[in-house]
């Protein structure tokens, strides 16, 4: 019997009951992990795996920066709110630099992931550094790595959010860009680039229409099934420097569409929510356009109603406001949101509202054919998914494949097509003065020969003689 005790004192692991034990001990550890609180983070799904990239948080020091963090969700499993079983990458595949205000692309059934733009921080000194505009990172083999992308990239901004197509085309629209980004001044942007991830170059993109947005940020895009972006709330300026900012009406919408490379404002009817930004909206079935949280003001006040749908297949597009059933989440703004069949799963975020305000690690799940919170997430296979993070990553697609580009030039060929164009329309300017001048010419041969007209030497005439001005001055 000792020498029975003496064998599983000394080799632990070779009892069933211990190696259970452990086991049991390890799952606990792995489960219990949380990530810290956190806002404007990049959400992507990608297979069966809902990663998160970099966000704003307090370090241990307690001061606040970008993070470098990875995790994911595996949503083949099924969990509760309550005890999320969170995967945390960040010590073996964790971001080359603090990022974070970025927006992600790819994913999907692509395992690539790209990082655009936001705030850049070195990770030991935390120093803002803006020399990489986008990251890759490799799901399978979890590398990250600075893709080499062809053709002129756009300034680097925060504060936007992109739509994505079937295709691989991510579209880029507004943000702002100020000395958190690296820039020596503050710049909104009201231009479109397409960041063309199948063929790793950038396009420059022929736009129209008879009114053009101004420059603005904090908004959402959202794609539909024929290819048509929504551009929904968030802030406008007058002008690139960022003069007379206001908050966009809900009722009016710019809507972009990428087969013609075609802006136009609609209005918008039904019972019309509150002015937002930092919000989030995904694209649901039946074409509606789910919009949660986000800010009215900039003393965060939360945005009302906290939920909002706009339908879109009625023409008009119309607002409701369904009342959400279940515990609602406080509302938030600046979170991440991703469409899950029919699962809206909301993560991290700022509280704006009550005595809790501050950033949240927490996820919230809202079921979109009931409209009503619930606490467990259902494991199921993904066949179509939409994600918004607000001003971190904003991915809508939609459903068809069929939409074609001619709007889309490389940058390069672009200023290479001007350059030309503008050298033809010279060229023609000149030939069509010097036609007009050969013409004039033979006029003048015509008439006096080899001789300019007036040539000859002119005699000058008589001495005319000018009356008296003062003769006669009596008559007056």
């Amino acid at each position: 019997m000792t020498s029975s005790k003496n064998i599983f004192l000394n080799n632990p692991l070779r009892h069933p009951l211990c190696i259970a034990i452990l086991f049991t001990l390890i799952l606990r550890v792995d489960s219990a992990f949380v990530p810290s609180p956190r806002y404007s983070v990049s959400s992507i799904l990608v297979d069966k795996r809902l990663f998160f990239f970099g966000g704003q948080a307090k370090d241990s020091d307690g001061t606040e920066s970008c993070q470098n963090s990875v995790y994911y969700l595996d949503i083949s499993t099924s969990f509760d709110t309550d005890n999320i079983p969170w995967t945390d990458l960040t010590k073996t595949a964790g971001i080359p630099e603090r990022i974070c205000w970025q927006v992600s692309g790819g994913g999907v059934n692509n395992s690539i992931v790209y990082l655009f733009g936001g705030i850049t921080q070195n990770n030991l000194t935390k120093e803002v550094i803006s020399d990489t505009l986008v990251f890759a990172f490799d799901t399978k083999t979890q590398q990250w790595t600075k893709p080499s992308i062809s053709d002129t990239p756009p300034e680097r901004r925060r504060e936007l959010s992109v739509a994505q197509d079937n295709s691989g085309k991510i579209f880029i629209f507004g943000g702002l860009t100020d000395p958190l980004t690296g820039s020596r001044s503050t710049t909104w942007f009201s231009d479109m680039s397409v960041l063309d991830i199948s063929r790793l170059t950038w396009l420059f993109v022929v736009t129209s229409g008879i009114d053009i947005p101004p420059p603005q940020a904090d908004f959402t895009a959202t794609m539909l099934s024929n290819g048509t972006i929504l551009y929904i709330g968030g802030r406008q300026s007058d002008s690139a420097s960022g003069t007379n900012i206001t908050y966009k009406r809900m009722d009016q919408i710019w809507t972009y569409d990428t087969s013609r490379g075609y802006w136009r404002l609609i209005t918008t009817v039904g019972t019309i929510p509150g002015v937002r930004a930092g919000h989030s909206a995904v694209l649901a079935p039946n074409g509606r356009v789910i919009v949660y949280g986000g800010v009215s003001d900039d003393l965060l006040t939360p945005a009302s109603p906290d939920l909002a749908v706009l339908d879109t297949s009625t023409s008009p597009f119309q607002w409701s406001t369904p009342n959400a059933s279940g515990t609602p989440p406080p509302v938030l703004a600046y979170h991440s949101t991703t469409l899950i069949e029919n699962f809206m799963i909301v993560a991290f975020g700022n509280k704006t509202q009550g005595t809790s305000r501050g950033a949240s690690s927490d996820i919230y799940i809202l079921d979109t054919t009931s409209y009503a919170w619930v606490t467990t997430f259902k494991s199921i296979s993904p066949t179509k998914t939409s994600y918004d993070t607000v001003q971190s990553n904003s991915i809508t697609q939609p459903s068809s494949s069929n939409t074609t580009y001619s709007k889309f030039i490389p940058i390069n060929t672009a200023l290479i097509l001007g350059v030309t164009i503008g050298a033809v329309i010279s060229v023609l300017t000149l030939c069509i003065i010097s036609f007009f001048l050969f013409r004039h010419w033979r006029k003048y041969k015509k008439r006096f020969g080899d001789k300019l007209p007036f040539s000859d030497s002119i005699t000058p005439p008589a001495d005319i003689q000018m009356p008296d001005l003062h003769e006669g001055r009596g008559r007056w």
